[in-house]
């Protein structure tokens, strides 16, 4: 569907003056390459690790979870309203992408009623319940993968949604429950090409349904390849490929993310044949925390030490050095802007420290509401999370500190999208 569309309005545009794909959907500059590899079946984690992930080659896995209990029902809105209708779950107001746009959150049971009629797409953290019926296809199921996992999320609409032209920190495994999806995906070796300025946030302003090639005009020579998955079938995206989605039909996708390691051989048994097909979400611990590990090791210092003002240069203007500051002390209480990664790397008190970055975060969701307004968050000479007036926190803040303090899904991308330093354009770069 997209490639005809595609190919009709590079025959339409180079009539004119303008440069091929001027004002047309991402993609109209020119044929998408054929090269593309679609395999129809699973390859073993070895295999997958040394072919595809160490390579940074992605790849489409024709019928990865065909026959898969999610598969087979999630299609029927009954089933998943009796099944996990009272779970509550996040949504973009809107389906063509725009990461500063309105959000909000309801029952899963609700938005089944509303989706099919209203501008909504539902974009959430699996829920555990439904992590039980969710099947990790074979590739994943041995060499370490599953001791990186950082997030699953569900996407989930009416169809019609578009993403913005963007970046994943992370390798990511999207698999089809339903639906359509056609990928839009360019290599990272052409980034300078649309604008590396951009890539420091993780995507790109440029709107995918009408691009201004005259803004971009290297991209007029950039290859692009199109990707089309249907129900049952995953795809791999490698971290800092670029890509734009569009759905189609009523649409539901999985995907995990995980961060960079070296495989584990012994971590598989001797004979690969014996790696079961697929395996239950719910069996394996997801560990966002890792992603925090993964971000600081780029940046440590001789000393050891990983400092806030570094990991500010990486970021947007909109963090700012105060919040940074606490966000350090949330890791570390009065760290003082600065953490020793030798000690942060002890799982268990990362992972503690996570946490209390979660609960830090929540609350921030809730400023502006009821007679919370004024509320700050801090660790106690305990490392204990509590509430303050401004008083007696290792940082002051004061009204006249033009303060923003980031919501969840801020620190969701801050943490997803800024992990890699310099962002590294290079098919074959491994620094996760």
């Amino acid at each position: 569907m997209l490639r005809v569309l595609v190919l009709f309005h590079i025959a339409i545009v180079s009539l004119g003056n303008d440069p091929p794909g001027h004002m047309q959907p991402i993609g109209s500059h020119r044929p998408p390459e054929e090269s593309f590899t679609v395999l129809s079946r699973v390859p073993n984690p070895l295999e997958f690790y040394e072919k595809y992930m160490s390579k940074r080659t992605p790849v489409v896995f024709k019928g990865a979870i065909a026959g898969t209990p999610a598969l087979n029902k999630w299609s029927d809105d009954l089933y998943l309203s009796n099944s996990f209708g009272e779970e509550v779950v996040d949504l973009e107001i809107g389906k063509k992408e725009n990461r500063s746009g309105d959000t909000g959150s309801t029952t899963l049971a609700d938005f089944l009623k509303r989706y099919k009629d209203e501008d909504i797409y539902l974009v959430n953290d699996l829920p555990m319940k439904m992590q039980k019926e969710w099947q990790v296809p074979r590739c994943l199921l041995c060499g370490g993968y599953t001791d990186y996992l950082n997030f699953c999320y569900i996407w989930f609409s009416s169809g019609g949604t578009k993403s913005v032209l963007h970046t994943d920190a992370y390798d990511n495994l999207h698999c089809l429950a339903s639906g359509i999806k056609e990928f839009v995906l360019i290599d990272p070796q052409h980034i300078e090409q649309i604008g590396a300025e951009h890539g420091m946030q993780g995507y790109y302003d440029i709107d995918v349904e009408r691009v201004n090639m005259t803004l971009y005009p290297a991209m007029v020579d950039m290859p692009w390849y199109y990707v089309k998955v249907e129900p049952g079938d995953c795809l791999y995206i490698p971290f800092n490929w670029i890509h734009h989605v569009n759905s189609h039909g009523r649409n539901m996708g999985v995907n995990i993310w995980w961060s960079w390691f070296d495989f584990e051989r012994e971590k598989c048994p001797q004979d690969m044949e014996e790696v079961p097909e697929f395996m239950s979400l719910a069996q394996f611990q997801l560990r966002p925390e890792k992603q925090i590990e993964s971000m600081f090791v780029e940046i440590v210092r001789d000393d050891g030490y990983v400092y806030a003002d570094d990991l500010l240069e990486m970021l947007p203007p909109k963090y700012d050095k105060e919040t940074m500051y606490h966000i350090f002390d949330i890791l570390e209480p009065r760290c003082n802007g600065k953490l020793l990664l030798e000690k942060l790397l002890d799982d268990q008190i990362l992972k503690e420290r996570y946490q209390n970055l979660r609960d830090f975060i929540e609350p921030a969701n809730n400023f502006g509401d009821d007679d919370d307004t004024d509320e700050q968050w801090y660790d106690d000479d305990d490392g204990e999370i509590k509430a303050w007036d401004g008083e007696d926190a290792s940082h002051e803040f004061s009204d006249d500190d033009d303060i923003q303090v980031p919501t969840t899904q801020d620190v969701e991308r801050f943490l997803h999208k800024h992990s890699v330093k310099n962002m590294k354009a290079s098919p074959n770069h491994n620094e996760l």
